[in-house]
């Protein structure tokens, strides 16, 4: 379960994940929990931001519009939201900090 939520970039949604292993909503929120300590959408989310901030580290002049849409993101909005709330800085000025004084360079 939780090799496939965090390597597959395929799964955005719960459902997705449910889907390919069989499983009902409940069961897979019950495993998540008890094996790994967070929700499947909380996974989710920090696979889907972990992939974002490599995204910008590695291509610092990608398109942050393009990205999250590839990323699984309704619109570049909600990739910047779910960026701030989590890493405490929105994608543009994460790029800005790569490579200096930043945490995750």
């Amino acid at each position: 379960m939780a090799d496939l939520i965090e390597s597959d970039p395929t799964v955005i949604l719960v459902e997705d994940a449910v889907s390919a292993l069989g499983v009902s909503v409940r069961t897979l929120q019950r495993l998540a929990i008890k094996y790994v300590g967070l929700s499947p959408s909380a996974m989710i989310r920090r696979r889907r931001l972990q992939e974002a901030a490599q995204l910008i580290r590695e291509q610092p002049d990608a398109d942050l519009a393009t990205a999250a849409t590839e990323l699984g993101y309704a619109h570049h909005g909600h990739l910047t939201r779910e960026f701030r709330s989590v890493l405490g800085s929105t994608p543009s000025r994460y790029r800005g900090g790569v490579g200096r004084d930043h945490p995750d360079a």
